[in-house]
């Protein structure tokens, strides 16, 4: 017998490379139980187990869809100059308090600024505007002529004609809860109900 069958056949060696073997397989292991980044980032379209109520893509179906019919409406498809809307906010009419109720709004208005910055132009409301421009020309500017360098003279603001709105409601029961979100464009000088859209969606009541 040769020397290397002599070493491969000793005990000692034998077992250092069992050892070695049963090692390199723990971290093997422990790498494929590691969870990946896709776990810490779930998929817009993915439920969580926890979750419960409206998700993340209840906002992407609807705002989709919703953004979509608005575009259809007369007054703006049918329009020859660009419509002006202020977005406003969204009542809360559920039974449950909310983190963040202007990101179905926003989404909306991003969607609609994407697909129709030609037709629509969006104006913040009264109170964020007087708060940004205290922000950024100070509390005596003089106007915003003398506040930016002599640049050419503003012709005056924006006017909006419409106000898009939204109420979100629920209807709660022992294993599911029903919601209707609805969306509003309102003429702003008449209170003219423009566009109604709505969203429907049934959750289970996972907790």
């Amino acid at each position: 017998m040769d020397m290397l069958a002599r070493k491969n056949n000793h005990p000692n060696f034998l077992k250092v490379l069992a050892l070695t073997v049963a090692a390199a397989c723990l971290l093997l292991l422990a790498g494929c139980s590691s969870p990946g980044y896709s776990y810490y980032r779930p998929g817009v379209s993915q439920f969580v187990p926890g979750d419960a109520g409206l998700q993340s893509r209840d906002l992407v179906d609807m705002t989709d869809k919703l953004a979509a019919d608005l575009l259809k409406i007369p007054q703006i498809a049918n329009n020859p100059n660009k419509v002006v809307i202020q977005v406003t906010s969204i009542r809360n009419q559920t039974s449950t308090p909310w983190q963040n109720d202007q990101i179905y709004l926003a989404r909306m208005r991003t969607l609609l600024a994407k697909y129709a910055g030609n037709e629509i132009a969006f104006t913040l409301p009264p109170q964020q505007l007087a708060q940004l421009q205290q922000e950024t020309l100070g509390p005596n500017t003089g106007g915003f002529e003398q506040s930016s360098r002599g640049a050419a003279p503003v012709s005056g603001r924006l006017i909006p004609q419409y106000a898009l709105t939204g109420v979100f409601y629920d209807l709660p029961n022992s294993a599911t809860t029903y919601y209707l979100c609805e969306f509003q464009l309102v003429d702003i000088r008449t209170g003219q109900l423009i566009w109604d859209g709505k969203y429907e969606v049934r959750t289970l009541n996972l907790y």
